[in-house]
């Protein structure tokens, strides 16, 4: 396994937990408070912090277990361009639905979910589409 997939497995674990913890506390809020009445922006703000920080905990981890600088080749970065291609198209027509939520004049809340839902399915698929191609190849 390169470092180049370990780094994606990293990002991945850290999207699945940190977004799945989030999106069971708003959860487990709006069972007894209004939607209008949750206060997630701060919530919001401290968990992407973590989730970078997380990441960045993660990539040091690795670098100083692996003790290798750089050892991509020409393969993992196709396979890079390949997954941010295929998480590019997902975040775009995600971002079309928040548009069209916006134009609506929907909820800042259900904007502000529907933003972070698009970006993390958008960074999940990216991260998925790697590792599939790193198993089994283009």
């Amino acid at each position: 396994m390169t470092t180049e997939e370990k780094s994606t497995w990293i990002v991945a674990a850290a999207t699945v937990f940190i977004f799945g913890w989030y999106t069971i506390k708003i959860l487990v809020d709006a069972a007894t408070t209004p939607i209008s009445e949750i206060q997630y922006q701060d919530l919001l703000v401290v968990m992407i912090g973590v989730f970078v920080g997380l990441i960045i905990v993660g990539e040091i981890a690795l670098a100083v277990i692996t003790r290798k600088i750089d050892d991509s080749d020409e393969r993992d970065r196709k396979i890079n361009r390949f997954g941010e291609y295929i998480g590019g198209y997902v975040l775009g027509t995600g971002l079309l639905v928040v548009l069209g939520l916006a134009m609506a004049e929907t909820e800042y809340f259900w904007i502000a979910h529907a933003s972070v839902g698009v970006l993390v399915l958008a960074e999940l698929v990216t991260a998925v589409t790697k590792i599939v191609v790193y198993r089994r190849g283009f």
